[in-house]
C-alpha cells in the first residue's frame, strides 16, 4: 500500500490532492549586460489561496459573485507579492 501526503508550501498543512493547486510565478530580472529569469513553483492549498483573495470555486449565484468581486479589490501583483513574502522571498527597496 502506498500513501501520498500532499503538503501546502505556504502553511505546511497536509491536505487532500484536490485541495492543492500548483502555482508558478516567473520573474524576469533585467540587468545592464544580462537578463536573469527566476521561476518559483509551489503547491498551495485552497485555504491559503482564498485567504489571499484568490477565488478557487466558481460562484453559485449573483450575490456570491458580488461578494467575490468585493473581496477581489486588491491587485494581482499585490497578491503575488504577498505569496512570495509568505514563501520567504526578500525584496530589496
Amino acid at each position: 500500500m502506498v500513501t501520498k501526503t500532499f503538503i501546502c508550501d505556504v502553511c505546511k498543512k497536509s491536505v487532500g490532492e484536490s485541495e492543492l493547486f500548483p502555482v508558478t510565478i516567473n520573474v524576469s530580472i533585467p540587468g545592464q549586460t544580462y537578463h536573469k529569469a527566476v521561476t518559483v513553483n509551489k503547491d498551495i492549498c485552497r485555504d491559503c489561496l482564498e485567504k489571499k483573495g484568490i477565488i478557487t470555486k466558481l460562484p453559485e449565484n449573483q450575490q456570491e459573485l458580488q461578494q467575490n468581486q468585493a473581496a477581489n479589490q486588491k491587485s494581482l501583483e499585490n497578491k503575488i507579492t504577498d505569496f512570495l513574502v509568505d514563501l520567504g522571498v526578500v525584496f530589496e527597496n
